[in-house]
């Protein structure tokens, strides 16, 4: 499996987003309706597990990647 990393630095978050689950649906998801087609369950079981764990992995990388916010000025 090929990840491709983006900076959320050089990108707003909704373009990295938005480039995120694009690389994921063509990747994972169309294995997956592939099996589905065939009716392969054994292999749809094992790559909704990957998608899931993709998915995850992607939630992660956003979360680890992030600004922290900037403290609100009191007023």
């Amino acid at each position: 499996m090929i990840w491709r990393r983006f900076r959320m630095r050089n990108l707003d978050i909704e373009s990295w987003a938005l480039a995120r689950a694009h690389h994921i649906v063509l990747n994972e998801g169309l294995n997956l309706a592939k099996a589905a087609q065939d009716l392969d369950r054994k292999r749809s079981r094992s790559l909704v597990y990957e998608l899931r764990s993709v998915i995850t992995a992607a939630i992660l990388e956003a979360h680890a990647s992030s600004d922290k916010p900037e403290p609100v000025p009191q007023s």
